[in-house]
């Protein structure tokens, strides 16, 4: 049984799960396996942690009894982090994407953890890092990284990882020896992103 920090039940869970699937050919977000779609697992996942969760599909109510969001401004997952942003002012998203199926409960646990430990207080954006790459849609918003985000988006920046250049935000890395406790990075952020990504995932390779 995942811990559950009373920082994580705060939390909105955001199921991004927005995209266009262009690469797929067809809407990743209902990929299912065991016969469950790949946007109800991450439901489940935040529902672990988080009282609240949603999903940031564009409003097409992808998971039966979650709310469905609107994008914000912008566009791609910057879009739907806003419009998450905007259904809940001034909340603390926890933010997992539909399409990175093997990320472990226990690993988002660590995120909360690790935005709690920050020096000089709670972090505002907390964001795994291995292999000199960042992963933020799975990761943890303050409403001071949304507003900068929409602040970016405003100015048509729409790059997430750029995020990590921000001035003055207070922003914490979840480390790759952190990660490796979990499991193998390359296997926990396995990218659901073309067919020859789903039939990996699918052989457990």
């Amino acid at each position: 049984m995942v811990a559950r920090p009373p920082a994580a039940a705060r939390a909105v869970g955001v199921v991004l799960a927005g995209g266009a699937s262009r690469r797929l050919g067809n809407d990743k977000a209902l990929l299912s396996l065991g016969g469950e779609s790949l946007a109800e697992r991450a439901v489940r996942k935040l529902r672990v942690l988080c009282d609240e969760v949603a999903a940031a599909d564009g409003g097409r109510g992808l998971v039966p009894g979650v709310p469905s969001l609107p994008d914000g401004p912008g566009r791609g997952p910057v879009a739907g982090l806003l419009g998450a942003a905007a259904a809940y002012p001034e909340r603390a998203l926890m933010v997992l994407a539909c399409d990175l199926p093997e990320v472990p409960e226990v690993m988002l646990t660590a995120l909360v953890i690790a935005g709690r430990m920050a020096r000089g207080g709670e972090a505002d954006w907390v964001v795994p890092r291995w292999g000199g790459r960042l992963e933020p849609l799975c990761a943890i918003y303050q409403p001071a990284a949304l507003a900068a985000l929409a602040r970016r988006a405003a100015a048509g920046r729409f790059a997430l990882h750029e995020l990590d250049d921000e001035p003055g935000l207070a922003i914490e890395h979840l480390e790759e020896s952190e990660i490796a406790l979990f499991g193998d990075p390359p296997k926990l952020f396995i990218n659901l992103n073309t067919p020859d990504d789903v039939a990996r995932w699918r052989r457990g390779t």
